[in-house]
Formats: structure tokens, C-alpha cells, sequence
């Protein structure tokens, strides 16, 4: 059985700028689903998913560049792009690729305290439209807004309701 896992190197590529040393953190969209109660005529009520909570990302970029940061400012529709690939191993020697595609808006951008001897930093959260995170080729996640896709794991649970509507 593998044990824990240690995070060994990332890399990120936000809208084309490669970023290696400068990533401090990533905080992927937490998944969540929308519940509703149930009840009808059972005696006993239940919940039914309606949807997912809206997803949000944040990062800490350490010395963030002008380029970087001008994400903030893309213009309205613009969307910013973040790509996170990670390398994990476990105590049993076995290595991962875990990779993050989140596409979405930059709603903030939040300036450290300016102290000498620290290194400046900003950490940015963005409105999220699309996520997407794999293991080693496979996913475990695809959300996609506009696309109307939702993999959580076990395929698009949306396909055959596209269809039904007469979208691809």
C-alpha cells in the first residue's frame, strides 16, 4: 500500500509566463456541490444535487513581474490561464504527475506588507469558468461553465443532457 506523498517540484504557466521559483502557492477550486432537501411524500427527507458552488482559485506569486500582474487588468471577457504541473512521490518510491488547468478571471490582487529583508509578494484569487486536474493522464475533474461539462471523475454527467437539448 503507497504512503504519503511528498510534493517534489512544480512548475506554472500563467497566461505563457513560465513560472518555476516564483510560485509560492496554489490553492486549487475546492469542489463542492450544491445540495437540495427533498422530502415529497417520504417519511424520511433526503438531498439532491442541484449544481456546484462556484469555483475560486488563489496563488501567492513571489516577486510578481509587470507582465504577471497586467492579468489582472485583461480586458473585459478576457480570460486569464493558469496551468500547475506538480510531481509527487510516495514512501513506496512511486512518482505522479498531478497537473491543474483553471481558466478564469482575476478578481484581486493583494499586495504583501513591504518589510526589508522579505521578499514581496501578491497573491491573486480568480473567478474560475473551467478547471481541470489529472493524475498521471487521468482525470479527476473537467468543469467547464460554458461548456456545460461536468467530470467528476466517472465521466461527463452532462453529455446526455446536452444532447437532450440539442447541444453538442
Amino acid at each position: 500500500m503507497a504512503g504519503q506523498r511528498t510534493r517534489i517540484t512544480r512548475m506554472a504557466i500563467i497566461n505563457g509566463e513560465p513560472l518555476i521559483k516564483e510560485l509560492d502557492e496554489f490553492t486549487p477550486p475546492e469542489v463542492k456541490k450544491t445540495m437540495q432537501d427533498t422530502r415529497g411524500g417520504s417519511f424520511i427527507p433526503g438531498e439532491v444535487m442541484v449544481g456546484l458552488e462556484k469555483l475560486t482559485a488563489k496563488f501567492k506569486i513571489k516577486g510578481a513581474s509587470q507582465t504577471l500582474l497586467s492579468a489582472f487588468g485583461l480586458a473585459n471577457g478576457e480570460m486569464c490561464q493558469i496551468n500547475v504541473n506538480e510531481s509527487h512521490q510516495d514512501e513506496d518510491g512511486n512518482k505522479f504527475a498531478i497537473k491543474y488547468s483553471v481558466t478564469g478571471e482575476i478578481t484581486s490582487v493583494t499586495e504583501s506588507a513591504s518589510k526589508m529583508g522579505e521578499l514581496p509578494d501578491n497573491e491573486m484569487e480568480m473567478a474560475v469558468s473551467a478547471y481541470k486536474k489529472t493524475e498521471s493522464g487521468k482525470t479527476i475533474y473537467e468543469i467547464d461553465r460554458n461548456a456545460q461539462i461536468l467530470d467528476l471523475g466517472n465521466g461527463d454527467i452532462l453529455a446526455e443532457h446536452r444532447r437532450n437539448v440539442g447541444l453538442p
